[in-house]
């Protein structure tokens, strides 16, 4: 008895909350929105010739080291030759 009590108060509740929810979801529909727009608004307005700051520096240090990197690693080892650890009768 109580069960079926609990189970009719729990189904109105959930019933009466289709409109309550739909609103609430069109409601954060519309904030997302306004903040994106608001979002690309202001990214319109960073200026691209800023200085670097300290974090740009340092990433483009790591991009110059990396590339170096590669580049010696293309050109250290030949194509087709095999290392110490590619060694097939090793195995």
């Amino acid at each position: 008895m109580i069960t079926r009590l609990a189970d009719e108060d729990l189904s109105s509740v959930i019933d009466g909350a289709g409109p309550i929810a739909g609103l609430f979801m069109v409601v954060l529909a519309i904030a997302v929105f306004v903040i994106w727009k608001s979002m690309n608004k202001q990214f319109k307005r960073i200026d691209p010739n800023l200085p670097m700051g300290r974090d740009d520096r340092m990433q483009a240090a790591d991009r110059t080291l990396t590339a170096e990197a590669v580049e010696r690693g293309a050109t250290d080892e030949a194509p087709g030759e095999q290392g110490k650890d590619d060694d097939p009768a090793a195995g």
